[in-house]
């Protein structure tokens, strides 16, 4: 097992022999590392930690420290990291403040100073660019893409195949599917490129393109707009979802552009 002399590896924790720990790491007595995986130097990695197999965490992140939670009161918590996932330079995922784990999918990749808090659930394949920050108890999507310097209001939901620009904010749920961007945050089109790297059918993403358009461009409220999608397009799983989304959400979803965005709104048409 090659572990530099210098590193810290508390009494109970497990690391696979083929784990590779850098110098000046320090790791909890809860934590287990996955086959594969490589520590950078001065990484500090607690709690009832795991990690992956094939994971690459960079210099000086941090992992599973306690919460930034004025309520928390040493409560036996942790994440829970899945395999091939990337941690660069000095990120900070933090353990669930209650109960249960801060939970990070497969292959996630995780660039530098961003910030995943406590209770946070990543899919697969989401993608934090530089200094993006999620507050506590945010819900992420498979494959969405957030750029930097981003920040999410706690308790958001932001659905799958979501791609959000950089220097934005959000405290309302972002629906799937969507390309989003300002300040507020709205939806301001449809990510296809991402369906497609997804190799989602072209009639699902044309379904998906008129629906957004009886969402955003129509006079019609949510309510009556989600009616009319279930009544005129095919219930492909996308928008089931994608209806469901709507109706689930708790802190609603960011809404239509104002009408002299209009015209930066892009929806697409029926075809590819």
């Amino acid at each position: 097992m090659p572990i530099h002399k210098t590193a810290i590896i508390e009494d109970g924790a497990i690391i696979d022999p083929t784990a590779e720990i850098g110098p000046y790491v320090v790791i909890g007595p809860n934590v287990k590392i996955g086959a594969g995986t490589k520590i950078g130097a001065h990484s500090v990695i607690d709690g009832h930690t795991t990690i992956g197999n094939d994971c690459k965490i960079y210099a000086s992140a941090s992992i599973g420290l306690d919460p930034q939670d004025i309520s928390y009161k040493g409560q036996p918590t942790g994440v829970s990291m899945g395999d091939r996932v990337t941690v660069r330079e000095f990120v900070t995922v933090h353990r669930a403040s209650k109960e249960g784990v801060t939970v990070v999918g497969d292959d996630c990749f995780l660039m530098a100073y961003s910030h995943v808090a406590h209770d946070d659930v990543l899919g697969k394949g989401v993608i934090m660019a530089n200094g993006a920050t999620l507050a506590g108890h945010v819900t992420v999507g498979d494959h969405t893409v957030m750029a930097g310097v981003l920040i999410v209001h706690q308790f958001v939901r932001i659905g799958r195949l979501n791609m959000i620009s950089g220097m934005t904010g959000t405290r309302l749920d972002l629906p799937p599917f969507a390309m989003c961007d300002g300040r507020p945050t709205r939806v301001r089109g449809v990510n296809i490129i991402g369906m497609r790297r997804q190799k989602m059918a072209a009639e699902n993403r044309s379904a998906i393109k008129k629906a957004f358009r009886m969402i955003y461009r129509s006079d019609e409220n949510i309510t009556q707009a989600l009616e009319r999608i279930e009544n005129e397009i095919h219930p492909y799983p996308e928008i089931v979802e994608l209806v469901d989304f709507y109706r689930t959400s708790k802190r609603g979803v960011t809404g239509k552009t104002a009408p002299d965005e209009d015209a930066e709104a892009n929806f697409g048409d029926d075809t590819d």
